[in-house]
This record gives C-alpha cells, structure tokens and sequence, in this order.
C-alpha cells in the first residue's frame, strides 16, 4: 500500500506540473471578466480586514465573508497581496482534495491503475484546477468541495468529528453546505437505525449550519448591499420558474454541465457500467451521495438561465468530487484494456485544453 500511495503522489506530482505550466494565470480584472465576478465581493471583503467593508456587495457574497475575511488577516500580516494568496491558497487546497481521493481509493483497495486513471479524471476538469488557479477569488468553492469531501470521507470511516469538521468548513464556504444536512436526513429517514448518526447528531448538523449562517447573515447586514436581499433568495429559489425563456435557450442551458461532466460520463461507459458491484454494499455512503449529488446540481437549475448563465457549469461541478466518489467505491478494480485507457486518456488532455482556462487554442472555434 506504502509503495502504491507514493507512486500516486508522484503521479500526482507530474500531472499538477503538466496544468501548472499550461495554465493560464488572469490578473485581478481579467479574472472578473473570464468567470471570476463574484470574485470582486470577496476582494473587497479581504481588502478591508480586519474592518467591514464599505464597497456595495451582494448580500448573499457576503454571507460568505469568514475565508475571505481570514484571507485579508493573513495578507496584512504576512504583506502577501490578497490576490496572490488566494492563489497559493487554491493550490494547497487542490493538493487537499486530491489527497483525500488517493486516501479513499487506497481504503476501498483499487488498484494503480484505477487510482491513476481517477486522478487524470479529476485533475484534467478544467473547472476542477485550471479555473481556479486562472481566477483564484473563488476560492470559497475549493473550501466547500474540500469540506464536502471531510463529511463524506467522516461517512464512510464512521468518524463524527471529521463529518462535522466537514460540515463546518463547508458552511463557511457556501449555504450550499445545507445540501449535507437534507442528504444525512434523507439518508437517516431510508436507512433508520442502519445510519451510525442519531437524530439528534443531525438536528446539531443543522443547528451547526444554521449558527454559522446566521454569522455571515450578521456580518452582510452591517455592510452596504447591493441589491435586496429578498429579492436575490427569491430569484436564488425561483428564478426558472418566473423567467421566459426559449426553447433553444433552455437546451443550451441544460448542456452546459457537460463541459465538465462529459469525461466522468464517458468513463462510466467506457470502464465503470461493466464493473458496478452491489450498490447495497456500501447504502449509507450511496444514499448520502445520491441526495448530496442532486440538491447540488438543483440550486444552479432553480436559478434560472438569467441568473445562473454558464455560472451552471461552475456550480454544478461543485458535485462532480462527490459523483466521482460513488462510481469509485460502487466498481470493481479490474485490468483496463489499454487502447480503451490510451483513447480516454487522449481525450481527457484535449478536454483540459480549455482555450480560456489553459494556454492552447486549438479548441477556440469550437467555443458558443
């Protein structure tokens, strides 16, 4: 195992060198403009640490105001540039969320080249590193997939203090985190006694997100607004619903995700749909991720086109770390056939050739 782990750190290792210097690296204003936007509210929030703000933000950025706030501590006392440490800090915590992938792969006894062949499918999604590094004030998405991770990985080792370490980290990166209490509350109510967390240990969890809400509540109420805060959790919630839109706008809109799901989906096909064991096997991890998987991928739908735009792709890809997990532990390690992996693999580095987000261009005609 010792031998396997080490090979897959350095495996590891060679592939972040690979994105490190293909990647493209955006200065602060470029970043607003290629996918960061929201990046400007979490700016402004480091800038004025340890003070509030008194830049007009949108109220539910500010709401996740404690990392970006820690962000600007760190930065005046260390005289890193605020940019330039969100950007260090990103790359620690892709190093962080690939170290609980070997971990995971190593607990359920896959082979090296399942674990290698899931790092490149991981690595490889633009919207998983590149985007990051590119426009690395987005940061607080990295803490809730990292957090998001904890809690499943506390999950399945029956850990309570990792699961809620997880909770916690994730609830002061995105409300989304609410998506891990109604998932271990669905999974507890199919499961009952089956679910090592009692009902009172998930009446905390939501207690725990409700606290830690209210914090980032406190904080964006004490600071300019830019816009109603009502008004932007009712769009939030409805905005699908009360929008117009065509047809063509819909499909479009519903094809996005695939920019970043599309090789986890042709590895299903390819290597997974033969080899998926028992899904009984492991029932309180695959109901939790099931139900993680879908609140997620519904937040940006309910927004609406408007709102959500190609932002669909980004937030969506928030579940891809916890789709990945459940087709990992729900397939058999098997010998891969190796025209199969080369092809896959040939289209994982075309795919993680994004013309915005890495340095080529090739697949610049194919943008819309």
């Amino acid at each position: 195992m010792n031998s396997e782990k080490n090979l897959s750190y350095i495996f590891l290792f060679i592939i972040l060198i690979y994105i490190f210097v293909t990647n493209s690296y955006f200065e602060y204003e470029k970043s607003l403009i290629y996918g960061g936007a929201d990046g400007f509210s979490y700016y402004e929030i480091s800038k004025f640490a340890p003070k509030l703000s008194s830049t007009k933000i949108q109220p539910i950025h500010a709401e996740r105001f404690f990392f970006p706030y820690i962000i600007g501590i760190i930065s005046k006392i260390s005289s890193i540039e605020i940019y330039l440490l969100n950007r260090i800090l990103v790359i620690v915590l892709i190093l962080l969320i690939n170290k609980y992938f070997i971990d995971i792969f190593l607990k359920f006894n896959k082979n090296i080249y399942t674990i290698l062949l899931s790092l490149l499918i991981l690595n490889l999604n633009p919207y998983i590193t590149r985007f990051y590094i590119a426009v690395p004030l987005i940061i607080n998405d990295l803490f809730f997939i990292y957090g998001s991770l904890l809690s499943i990985s506390g999950l399945k080792d029956t850990n309570k203090k990792k699961f809620f370490f997880g909770l916690i980290i994730s609830s002061f990166a995105r409300q989304s985190a609410a998506a891990i209490c109604l998932a271990i509350l669905l999974t507890k109510v199919i499961q009952k006694d089956k679910f090592f967390l009692r009902y009172s240990e998930i009446i905390l969890s939501f207690i725990i997100f409700i606290m830690i809400y209210f914090f980032g509540y406190i904080y964006s109420s004490l600071i300019p607004m830019l816009v109603p805060r009502s008004e932007q959790y009712f769009i939030t919630i409805f905005g699908l619903f009360i929008e117009s839109k065509t047809f063509k706008e819909l499909f479009i809109f519903f094809v996005w995700p695939f920019l970043s799901f599309g090789p986890l989906l042709i590895f299903f096909i390819i290597f997974i749909k033969k080899s998926l064991i028992n899904f009984k096997i492991n029932l309180n991890i695959n109901y939790f991720l099931i139900f993680f998987t879908l609140l997620i991928i519904m937040q940006p739908i309910l927004q609406g086109v408007y709102v959500s735009g190609k932002n669909i792709i980004r937030l969506s890809t928030l579940a891809y770390p916890a789709v990945l997990t459940y087709l990992l532990i729900n397939s058999k390690s098997e010998n891969i056939n190796k025209i199969q992996l080369i092809f896959f693999i040939l289209i994982l580095f075309v795919w993680s050739s994004h013309p915005t987000f890495s340095n080529f261009n090739f697949l610049e005609k194919f943008k819309f």
